[in-house]
C-alpha cells in the first residue's frame, strides 16, 4: 500500500496554469512568468505598473479555429481573397482605360470565374457579392447592348 501511494506521488501530472506577460520597463525585455506579478490585481500599485496580459491555458490537443476550418471553408477564403484583389485591380482601373484589351479581358473573365465558384461554394453571400460587382462590368454591359 505505501509503494503505491509513493508511486502516486511520483507521477507527474500536467500543469494547467496561465502565463503572464509584461514588458519590463528597465530592461524593454518582455517577461513571461507562471505566476502573476506583485502589482497585478491591486489598483494601486497597477497604476504606474506595466500592463499585464494574461495568455489562458489551453489544452493541448484542441485545434486551433483555423485548422479547424473546412477544406471548402479554407477553399471559399482563398477565393474570397483572389475576388478581392481583382477588384483593387478594377476599382484602381482609369476611366480611360480600353475594356477591350485582351490583358483586362483576361482579369474580367478570372473576376467571373472566381465569383461562380464563390457562388458555389457560398450561395448565401451571392447577392452580396452581385452587390459590389465592379464598375467596369456595368460598362461592358453598356458597350455589349445594342
Amino acid at each position: 500500500m505505501k509503494g503505491l501511494v509513493l508511486l502516486a506521488a511520483l507521477l507527474p501530472l500536467p500543469a494547467h496554469a496561465d502565463l503572464y506577460r509584461w514588458i519590463d520597463p528597465q530592461t524593454g525585455s518582455a517577461k513571461f512568468s507562471s505566476t502573476p506579478p506583485p502589482w497585478y490585481g491591486d489598483p494601486d500599485k497597477e497604476r504606474g505598473a506595466p500592463a499585464v496580459e494574461v495568455l489562458p491555458y489551453r489544452a493541448p490537443g484542441k485545434p486551433r479555429p483555423a485548422e479547424a476550418a473546412s477544406p471548402a471553408s479554407r477553399q471559399a477564403a482563398a477565393l474570397e481573397a483572389r475576388r478581392a484583389d481583382l477588384l483593387k485591380f478594377f476599382s484602381a482601373l482609369p476611366p480611360t482605360t480600353d475594356l477591350t484589351s485582351p490583358a483586362i479581358r483576361e482579369q474580367v473573365q478570372s473576376y467571373l470565374v472566381v465569383s461562380a465558384e464563390l457562388d458555389r461554394l457560398d450561395p448565401a453571400g451571392a447577392s452580396r457579392r452581385r452587390a459590389q460587382l465592379p464598375p467596369i462590368f456595368e460598362a461592358l454591359a453598356a458597350r455589349r447592348a445594342p
